[in-house]
């Protein structure tokens, strides 16, 4: 019997926060589910941690690639192997609370929605509340998410025939822009749940904590999927505007 939902988790360098995290998405009220970790050739402790964590769970299931790929690349892997109809995704260094699976099956189920995200508190590096919390609106159409992303990956759970359709791709680009436009613009209905049921870890060295850098890798975003000059200048002040909203007030 197929398990509600596959939980995809790329890993690469994370020994000092996967088994956490991992821990996180097997704790959940919602029990039938698979836990696919994907190790992306990583060199440190990281293959050791979730051979462990794979004995003493049988949900968790660890795939291997012998080279680094790319997250994009990774989290694709963990779905071509996954047994669920449902996909969700958790970073390696993300946590989720308790209910969160539990609280998206019941709203996919009564909306018909094809992907289901929610808000997210933020942490630092070690776990504590920044105090900003990344809200969800209660949905998202292809032209706004352009303006800024308010889908945050950790928090989403998507039908797997849908994002087999618009897998990610350009692991050095916002990848999870590029897949969600795909997806929305495809007509896709996108629900999200204002409540903070993830915990989304804000470092310097993500893309999402390193504000130039992940505003350059916007702006080639747009070229990816094709945005033409003058869309992409009014898109480009709508994501700094809604960057400035989401970090600083």
């Amino acid at each position: 019997m197929s398990p509600r939902v596959s939980v995809v988790i790329p890993a690469y360098r994370c020994e000092k926060t996967a088994e956490e995290s991992i821990r996180s998405a097997l704790r959940q009220t919602v029990r039938d589910i698979e836990v696919i970790a994907v190790d992306d050739g990583s060199d440190d402790g990281t293959p050791e941690i979730l051979a462990r964590l794979q004995k003493e769970d049988a949900r968790v299931r660890v795939i291997t690639l012998l080279k680094n790929g790319g997250v994009a690349n990774a989290r694709n892997c963990g779905v071509n192997d996954a047994r669920a109809e449902r996909i969700a995704f958790l970073d390696s260094d993300d946590l989720w609370e308790p209910d969160k699976l539990d609280r998206q099956l019941a709203v996919m189920e009564k909306t018909g929605a094809a992907l289901v995200f929610t808000a997210a508190v933020c942490i630092d590096e070690r776990g504590e509340p920044t105090g900003k919390i990344f809200h969800a609106p209660e949905t998202v159409t292809a032209n706004r998410l352009l303006s800024g992303n308010d889908i945050v990956t950790s928090t989403v759970l998507v039908q797997r025939t849908v994002y087999e359709r618009h897998p990610m791709e350009h692991s050095h680009l916002h990848e999870d822009v590029i897949s969600w436009y795909r997806i929305l613009k495809d007509g896709a209905k996108a629900v999200g749940i204002d409540e903070p049921l993830a915990r989304y870890r804000v470092t310097k060295s993500s893309k999402t904590g390193s504000k130039v850098r992940s505003a350059g890798m916007m702006w080639n975003t747009y070229r990816c999927l094709g945005i033409g000059p003058f869309r992409r200048i009014l898109c480009f002040a709508g994501y700094l505007l809604h960057g400035v909203r989401r970090y600083w007030l």
